[in-house]
């Protein structure tokens, strides 16, 4: 399956599913800004011909970069929770400082090189709630992410890159807290370590009641770290989210 037909098959779901599900669907849409705290890569990262190893984050220039994510849910039975997230991601980076980068079998020198970084993810999770009563709610479960990865540097007319579309399991948690009648203290996140890598991306915040009855103001910071030490490529990256957006319930039937 191609990125072309993946988006399109998220699009498809993202557009009819609320028509199917209505009665118990949430919707909850996250924007704000996005802050990198380090990215190395090397490119490629084999013995025999490795690239050079450096820093998106400190031997370049980060640009400033906002984001935005959806995620639509349906509550099944109380228990059951079923959700397709979409979690673009894009930063740019300027300036190189370092003389020369050895980038996917391309050789970089002087000024004016420029990085990208691209971690687009598409998710379908599914959460069993394991605890429910007044001031708790706690759900487990797995989700399967589809990840649209690209590192790419340029110099003038000259571009070099490495992709990645691939499929990764992980595990997925959310917890929700509530002190008091209107506010929820919330953890969310899906998070997972391999032999070759480890992925995290985890929500901290609150929910709290606004304008008319099921709309919640959501607050929080978020991050998403991990990466992968393989042959094709070294990258480990830390991305820090200043969050705000909004959640709605549908009214059930």
């Amino acid at each position: 399956m191609d990125k072309l037909q993946l988006r399109f098959l998220f699009l498809i779901l993202f557009l009819t599913l609320p028509h199917l599900v209505k009665s118990q669907f949430r919707l909850n849409l996250e924007s704000g800004a996005a802050f990198s705290q380090y990215n190395d890569v090397r490119v490629p990262n084999g013995e025999a011909n490795a690239g050079t190893l450096f820093s998106l984050h400190d031997d370049f220039s980060p640009q400033p970069t906002a984001f935005f994510r959806v995620e639509m849910s349906y509550l099944i039975k109380g228990r059951h929770t079923v959700e397709l997230t979409a979690a673009p991601l894009q930063i740019v980076y300027q300036d190189a400082q370092l003389g020369e980068i050895d980038f996917a079998e391309t050789t970089f020198s002087g000024e004016g090189i420029d990085g990208a970084y691209q971690f687009n993810t598409y998710r379908a999770s599914y959460r069993y709630r394991v605890v429910d009563n007044d001031k708790w709610k706690i759900d487990m479960g797995a989700t399967v992410l589809a990840r649209d990865a690209r590192i790419a540097l340029t110099q003038g007319d000259k571009e070099a890159e490495d992709t990645d579309l691939g499929f990764v399991p992980l595990l997925s948690f959310n917890l929700n807290y509530s002190p008091k009648e209107k506010l929820s203290l919330v953890l969310k996140g899906d998070a997972l370590v391999g032999p070759v890598g480890r992925a995290e991306d985890i929500f901290a915040g609150i929910y709290y009641p606004v304008w008319k009855e099921g709309l919640q103001l959501k607050a929080g910071y978020r991050l998403i770290e991990g990466g992968a030490d393989v042959d094709q490529v070294y990258n480990f990256a830390y991305i820090h989210f200043a969050s705000l957006g909004l959640v709605y319930d549908f009214p059930s039937d």
